[in-house]
């Protein structure tokens, strides 16, 4: 069983009545994308921190039953993004975020479902082959050039068709850098997604600016 929070800052997420802490704020729009989604598609989420996301997303594609691979991507480190209650659990798990993070999978019961990649967002880019990924989640690094480089490293694995998307686009650096390197996007709440229509970022660009 799912159960969200109040949706601020650092709150718990159940799942399968394990409580998860960390900061998501688009379980929903990834309850969206499952319910779409197809067999045999791969998503990937980069930044899966303690995995409260993690949990969720593959708490849905196990509901589903659909055939959907799902790989969470995260350098399992302490960073400046982190938090007194954060450093409070990771502090109970050795110092190891990752341990950790597979800690919450294991009692949420989704391990099964997600498939862990120890690594940074440019170095797991490079493991997967062009136009492959289904849908892919970009809440890493919220430093302008950090956001910027992620999307354009991971625009080529997306399929056509296929949805790139990121969360806090209500921080400036965040926001800026998905317009300036998509020309423009949707939200949905405070994630910003778009649907990739070309094959490379700069036809990508062209063709939205000139809607």
């Amino acid at each position: 069983m799912y159960q969200q929070a109040d949706g601020e800052p650092g709150h718990n997420i159940k799942v399968n009545d394990h409580p998860i802490f960390g900061y998501s704020r688009y379980i929903n729009f990834y309850k969206e994308i499952v319910t779409t989604g197809q067999d045999d598609q791969i998503y990937v989420e980069v930044g899966s921190f303690l995995g409260q996301s993690t949990a969720a997303m593959a708490f849905f594609i196990m509901e589903s039953q659909k055939r959907i691979t799902f790989y969470a991507v995260d350098i399992f480190d302490i960073s400046s993004f982190s938090d007194a209650p954060h450093k409070k659990i990771v502090d109970d798990h050795g110092g190891d975020l990752y341990k950790a993070f597979i800690y919450n999978m294991e009692k949420a019961n989704v391990l099964s479902a997600v498939t862990p990649l120890k690594m940074t967002s440019l170095e797991a880019s490079k493991t997967f082959e062009d136009r492959s990924i289904s849908f892919l989640m970009i809440d890493a690094s919220h430093y302008y050039q950090d956001v910027k480089d992620d999307i354009n490293a991971w625009f080529p694995k997306v399929k056509i068709g296929g949805i790139i998307s990121g969360d806090d686009f209500d921080w400036e650096d965040v926001s800026k850098a998905a317009k300036d390197a998509l020309g423009r996007v949707e939200t949905h709440g405070t994630t910003w997604y778009a649907i990739k229509v070309r094959e490379t970022i700069e036809e990508q660009i062209s063709i939205v600016t000139a809607q």
